[in-house]
């Protein structure tokens, strides 16, 4: 079996099942239209003594189709932005290239898995090709006969060219973007006096602290739009997020324990009951869980124990924040906290996303962060505020952090 996978602006996959009784006609076709998901299979048969030649095409488009990727919200938009992260991850020996095929990236909306058994033949070639051009596609591949460009995974574009492999080569100039028109934004509602002021006072902030300004972003969602979580659950997420902190410290399950049981701690995400649960954490999942004393810190900010979120240029203060929640008792803690009000959350929320957009476009630029900031810290905060304002309606281990 050889297979590979298309991705296109375009939804046209009635012009790929076209394509197909064209260039296949004596093919055996059964064709299933599952909606948003649909798929088709083409069988050859081999005669005699032959073996069948077959090709399974399957498809999937976005919930809400459009020219770039600002919200995962189906299973193709995650896997464009796990796409997205892994490719900004790879070296680029021409980086401009690399920059503007994630542009392409995000504004796929359907994926077109390419199957053949037993491999793919000049006449699934074909097919291949057709579909590639005619829904200027790009193609992510395996090496074999036609994906030869390079010895590993690599994306190539509607011509086959090589695009970006996993060691940064590319042999094209140039990504063509071409997008829809009835994809572009459709008028929104205009924004309130509130999110304009907000909005320039974090340009000002970034402005005054050196930090890389985009004035085109848009506001964040306004008081009166924004529903912020509730006093309980940020008390319960603020006590996973330390017990999950402090065993990447090395803390001995024991204590954590027995700290679990006398704080009445019940409310792990999956993804934490895991790292808690395990006998012993990988340096990545290590990494995962210390983490979590940033989002602690911006939990007990959120809540009136800690006076300020200071400037992000260093992490916080570890031993400081682990005191305001371990010392006193659940009671006595619950009794002590005040949740801020969403004026204040919404504008430490505005001004850690554009400081967030300043950390992404130097790392897709390979640049250094400007405003001496520190990228980690910043992706931490942000994710977050996204939380305590329900950014999506996501939970802790899914939450977004969308530039």
């Amino acid at each position: 079996m050889e297979n590979c996978t298309i991705y296109s602006h375009n939804l046209e996959f009635e012009k790929v099942v076209q394509i197909v009784k064209s260039n296949l006609p004596k093919a055996k076709i059964e064709y299933n239209d599952g909606g948003m998901q649909k798929s088709l299979v083409a069988e050859i048969k081999g005669g005699f003594f032959g073996k069948s030649k077959i090709l399974k095409i399957n498809y999937r488009e976005r919930k809400n189709p459009s020219y770039k990727l600002e919200q995962v919200e189906c299973g193709l938009t995650q896997n464009l932005a796990g796409m997205v992260n892994f490719i900004q991850s790879l070296p680029a020996k021409n980086e401009e290239v690399r920059n503007k095929f994630l542009y392409k990236v995000m504004s796929a909306n359907c994926e077109i898995p390419f199957i053949a058994e037993p491999e793919i033949s000049p006449e699934f070639e074909s097919v291949l090709r057709r579909i590639a051009i005619e829904l200027d596609g790009f193609v992510f591949a395996q090496p074999n006969r036609i994906f030869n460009k390079s010895n590993g995974q690599h994306f190539v574009d509607k011509n086959l060219n090589l695009i970006l492999d996993m060691n940064g080569n590319c042999e094209v100039q140039d990504v063509e973007i071409n997008v829809n028109s009835k994809y572009h934004d459709q008028p929104k509602e205009p924004y309130t006096e509130e999110q304009i002021k907000r909005k320039e006072k974090s340009e000002a902030f970034l402005a005054e602290n050196g930090i890389k300004t985009n004035n085109n972003l848009p506001c964040i969602s306004s008081s009166e739009s924004v529903e912020l979580r509730t006093l309980k659950e940020i008390i319960d997420r603020a006590y996973s997020l330390l017990i999950i902190a402090v065993k990447g410290e090395g803390i001995e399950q024991e204590h954590l324990a027995k700290t679990i049981q006398v704080k009445k701690i019940e409310s792990f995400s999956p993804k934490e009951n895991q790292i808690y649960q395990a006998e012993s954490l990988n340096d990545q999942e290590r990494a995962y869980a210390t983490w979590r004393y940033e989002s602690l810190y911006a939990m007990l900010w959120a809540l009136g124990k800690m006076d300020e979120l200071k400037y992000p240029s260093e992490i916080c203060d570890v031993q400081g924040i682990v005191g305001k929640i371990f010392q006193p008792s659940r009671e006595e803690f619950e009794n002590s906290v005040k949740l801020r009000s969403k004026s204040e959350i919404l504008d430490e929320l505005d001004k850690t996303y554009r400081m967030n957009w300043a950390c992404v476009d130097a790392r897709i630029k390979g640049q250094q962060v400007s405003g001496n900031i520190n990228p980690s810290v910043v992706h931490e905060r942000h994710y977050s505020l996204n939380w305590l304002t329900n950014y999506q309606n996501q939970d802790w281990d899914d939450v977004q952090t969308n530039t």
